[in-house]
């Protein structure tokens, strides 16, 4: 008898021992915190990706679902194409602009001195697609005939076949009507009110200037104050604001998330997580306040 009941207090150890294992496993991967300022699920979206000499497309990539991009002005005859959400943020950027009827920026004197000038826009800021969408083939002729017209020197203007966001659908090149009825762009668009307004605005709708001006020996593209990159919107703001090239803000939030994966965080787990908070219901307070029906008031936080 004595030795059945040391045998099952042992095997009750055990399973207390094995119990309490798992709690702390449990305890030690909830305890492991996402602190990077962007989401893992933004970090995961097919948005992020790095497009450039070092990350080149497929030639037969192709993003779908890709659609005509309708509804806007146009610097050219040529039917337009970008990747669904992004042909649907560029549309909400364009109608943005043309709600704008005064913008007042800051920009600089010829000797670098900060001015505030103010344009007005009676009918609305209106801005233009120089173009979208590029097949790796299209972007291989463009690039050829670029190298025979700068006698084959390749300074940086035009990108390489597999190397050009234009063939991702997540980019845009954006004018206004001056610019949009010049045969070449150059750097000189920048000085233009709706560069500046571009520029400041763009995070909004999910975009970002995408080779700046300042970042020329990360991204090994010439400045381009007319190239919009989609990425979404939380990592646009957070790219716009800390004044990030992709590239940086690509090495950096890769950084973060091995960093998490090191101390124990899950990445689906925390995915899985972001969801939840995303699509829970909003948080309700009663308040010591009573409307005209006698009920209490109700706060909600969402």
């Amino acid at each position: 008898m004595k030795k059945t009941a040391c045998f099952l207090l042992a095997v009750l150890l055990c399973a207390v021992v094995c119990l309490c294992g798992q709690f702390e496993k449990a305890s030690a991967e909830e305890t492991v915190e996402w602190t990077y300022p962007v989401s893992v699920s933004s970090l995961q979206s097919k948005y992020a990706v790095l497009v450039n000499e070092e990350n080149l497309l497929d030639k037969s990539y192709r993003p779908a679902p890709l659609v005509r991009v309708r509804n806007v002005k146009q610097a050219t005859n040529t039917e337009l194409e970008l990747e669904e959400t992004t042909a649907n943020a560029l549309l909400d950027m364009f109608a943005a602009a043309q709600a704008v009827t005064e913008y007042t920026y800051t920009a600089e004197d010829k000797d670098g001195t900060p001015v505030t000038k103010t344009a007005s826009f009676p009918n609305g800021m209106t801005l233009y697609l120089k173009s979208a969408y590029r097949s790796y083939g299209t972007q291989s002729t463009i690039y050829a005939n670029y190298l025979d017209r700068n006698n084959g020197v390749d300074d940086g203007y035009v990108a390489k076949p597999g190397s050009s966001e234009h063939q991702s659908g997540y980019c845009a090149d954006i004018l206004n009507k001056k610019w949009a009825g010049l045969d070449r762009m150059n750097q000189d668009f920048e000085t233009e009110v709706e560069a500046y307004w571009m520029k400041e605005n763009c995070a909004r709708f999910g975009f970002i200037l995408r080779y700046p001006k300042d970042k020329e020996d990360v991204t090994r593209i010439a400045f381009e104050p007319w190239h919009f990159r989609y990425v979404g919107v939380e990592i646009a703001t957070y790219i716009m604001d800390n004044n990030l090239s992709l590239e940086e803000f690509t090495v950096e939030s890769q950084a973060a998330l091995e960093d998490f994966v090191a101390r124990g965080g899950d990445i689906r787990k925390q995915m899985d997580k972001e969801f939840r908070l995303l699509n829970a219901p909003p948080e309700s307070t009663i308040l010591d306040e009573y409307g005209e029906d006698g009920d209490a008031e109700v706060s909600l936080s969402f």
